[in-house]
């Protein structure tokens, strides 16, 4: 059994899968395994993992018959997984030769984490690169400690390095909360960033290239004002019930809850790009669609 389990949820990825492949098939961790899932893809992604397969033994290639969406697809990798450790990896992200190893070592070293996270870079359309490295804890108190992790936490923490079970249970009650891709990263991290449970490994680097995926709002293409707001409003439902079952005091609780409304603002949509574009919509300056 491997130590680690890396998914690679993929579809129409042939055009970044193998670069996505050599990175991982040459981590300084060798004793994991890579799968592939393919979600159905037309174009070159079979071939491509097929060939990896051929030459490493720890390439395994899943083919969904028909496509299962996005988040269904990256759900697949948690539920076949038979070890206590996974990760995620899109086919278009890269990471440090030891990224793996660090956030391994990290992770079995921090038994009460169920995330181990890494220095973000993220490089946009335009090839700027903009770093983000994960901050230790500043302070003793629960709720500060706590709220410097909700707003210092990245979206490329959800390609970190997880125990599988804690995962499961969280990505499993949030799709349910919220089925939709826009945001559920974040919502996915939240019950373990409230529990403290994340292992801070600056020295990982994971490399988050942006590019378009299936599952990415289509260019030229906005979101409805409604659903910008019910995004907004189920976000924070499901916040606050996990909120409500943490084992912190009533006061506790209460600061937790002052500040979620910052935070759904920052990780959903803020407040006031959705009430401009309500103002713009019934002035007629603009048309938004639904399609997402």
């Amino acid at each position: 059994m491997p130590k680690v389990i890396v998914g690679v949820p993929v579809y129409n990825g042939g055009d970044q899968l193998r670069e996505c492949l050599e990175c991982l098939v040459t981590q300084t961790l060798v004793d994991i395994e890579i799968r592939v899932y393919d979600n159905a893809s037309q174009d070159n992604t079979r071939e491509i993992a097929q060939e990896f397969a051929e030459k490493d033994v720890r390439v395994k290639y899943i083919r969904h018959p028909q496509n299962i969406r996005a988040m269904p697809n990256f759900l697949s990798v948690l539920q076949d997984c038979e070890t206590e450790f996974v990760m995620w990896r899109a086919h278009d992200d890269l990471c440090s030769p030891d990224y793996i190893e660090k956030l391994y070592n990290a992770l079995v070293a921090s038994p009460g984490a169920n995330v181990a996270v890494p220095t973000t870079h993220t490089i946009s359309r335009n090839e700027k690169t903009r770093i983000s490295v994960p901050r230790t804890f500043a302070h003793k108190s629960a709720v500060p400690a706590i709220v410097q992790l909700m707003f210092n936490s990245h979206a490329g923490w959800f390609y970190g390095l997880w125990r599988r079970d804690p995962l499961l249970a969280d990505f499993q009650e949030c799709w349910a909360a919220f089925p939709h891709p826009w945001a559920l990263d974040h919502l996915i991290l939240f019950p373990s960033l409230l529990k403290m449970a994340v292992a801070i490994v600056p020295e990982a680097i994971f490399v988050q290239r942006l590019v378009a995926k299936t599952y990415s709002p289509k260019k030229g293409v906005k979101p409805a004002v409604a659903e910008m707001m019910s995004l907004r409003r189920l976000f924070a439902a499901q916040c606050q019930r996990y909120i409500s079952r943490s084992p912190y005091s009533r006061i506790q609780k209460g600061m937790l809850r002052a500040v979620l409304p910052l935070y759904v603002d920052r990780r959903v949509y803020k407040l006031r790009k959705v009430i401009k574009r309500k103002i713009l919509r019934q002035s007629g300056g603009a048309a938004y669609g639904s399609e997402f």
